[in-house]
């Protein structure tokens, strides 16, 4: 379940990397910083997200993709995400998160996404989330989420957009497509 957005090196020929996901809006983003920074190795390569599409190869030409991810999300409606309470992939994975209600619009997409990008689910069990922690030793689990869970909070935010991201040369992921929502 290790899906890390760290940059490595692509074999020639092996194709481009991309993911797909939901950024937090900036004022959420600043708030879960400081946290990321000390427990999250990928802070500095990535802004805290929701991810939709993992990170993954594919041969598929740019505008393939884009193309797809548009006629996919067309018409689709803006709706609201929900952050809750604090979750972990303990013992599976040590890894802790701000988590994401439940919500039919991501679970939708994440499927209709991976089927229309014709990319075999990851995940069976799809558990929408913001990565706060991870890399953890499994004996610091839940030490670490101890000192996380008082700086979080219920939230809730429209998500408008979703964007293609893709690592550049810094090793950074980056959006290098963002599709609005319907209705915004």
């Amino acid at each position: 379940m290790a899906f890390g957005y760290s940059s490595g090196e692509l074999a020639p020929g092996s194709g481009n990397q991309y993911a797909v996901v939901i950024f937090l809006p900036d004022h959420l983003d600043r708030a879960i910083a400081p946290i990321r920074e000390r427990y999250d190795p990928d802070y500095s390569v990535i802004a805290s997200h929701i991810s939709l599409v993992f990170p993954c190869q594919t041969r598929k030409p740019f505008d393939e993709i884009a193309t797809t991810i548009r006629k996919t999300i067309a018409g689709l409606p803006a709706f609201t995400v929900e952050l809750e309470s604090i979750g972990d992939f303990y013992p599976g994975f040590p890894l802790i998160y701000w988590e994401v209600r439940r919500n039919a619009a991501i679970d939708e997409l994440y499927k209709t996404l991976y089927a229309q990008l014709d990319l075999a689910l990851p995940i069976k069990n799809f558990i929408p989330h913001v990565t706060l922690a991870k890399e953890i030793s499994d004996h610091r689990v839940v030490l670490v989420k101890e000192k996380i869970v008082p700086y979080l909070f219920e939230e809730s935010f429209q998500a408008e957009t979703i964007d293609l991201i893709a690592p550049i040369a810094s090793k950074q992921w980056v959006s290098v497509r963002t599709f609005t929502l319907a209705g915004t």
